[in-house]
């Protein structure tokens, strides 16, 4: 009785560690952005034109060319912001023209960035949207074969286990 129960519970260790170790691995994103450009827009509370002027681990600097949404006339605006947009930040680039959003002094990826043209023009007004790149599609490969032998494995032991059941029965006097 100690061996079929010594048994099982390393051929049920054995399958789930085979399951962890076959199981497919999917790319994974710290940053996911579930709102639309116009959701992003009606979020947030101040929305801004202008030209990169200083870029920081911590922020941006930003010389403001107009004012889309919000009540602040300022000449240049600071905003928090990461640079890596692994983690939901932005990397901007000095020189660069943007339409940016912001709430209560930050922006991010997930915030509503879009990077303009070099110069001010009529082409402003169809700003090009910046998104995180999609996840590459995979299709399943060889995980498929190592499954279909840990599956092999545990029916191959659960047939040992069954015929040396069956063998200890009817070796014994009282069967």
């Amino acid at each position: 009785m100690k061996l079929r129960a010594a048994i099982l519970v390393a051929l049920t260790t054995l399958s789930l560690g085979l399951v962890v170790l076959v199981s497919p691995v999917q790319p994974a994103w710290a940053c996911s952005c579930a709102l639309r450009p116009d959701q992003e827009d009606d979020r947030a509370d101040l929305i801004v034109v202008g030209t990169i002027t200083a870029v920081t681990d911590r922020g941006v600097q930003l010389a403001v060319e107009s004012v889309e949404k919000g009540s602040r006339s300022v000449a240049t605006l600071r905003l928090a912001v990461s640079r890596s947009e692994d983690s939901c930040g932005y990397d901007f680039r000095a020189g660069t023209r943007y339409r940016v959003n912001s709430i209560d002094g930050a922006t991010g990826l997930c915030f509503g960035i879009r990077q303009l043209p070099g110069t001010p023009s009529a082409d402003a007004a169809a700003p090009t949207p910046v998104t995180a790149a999609p996840a590459p599609a995979q299709w399943p490969g060889r995980w498929w074969f190592a499954a279909a032998a840990m599956l092999t494995v545990l029916a191959a032991g659960l047939v040992a286990v069954a015929l040396w059941r069956h063998r200890t029965r009817a070796q014994s006097p009282n069967a």
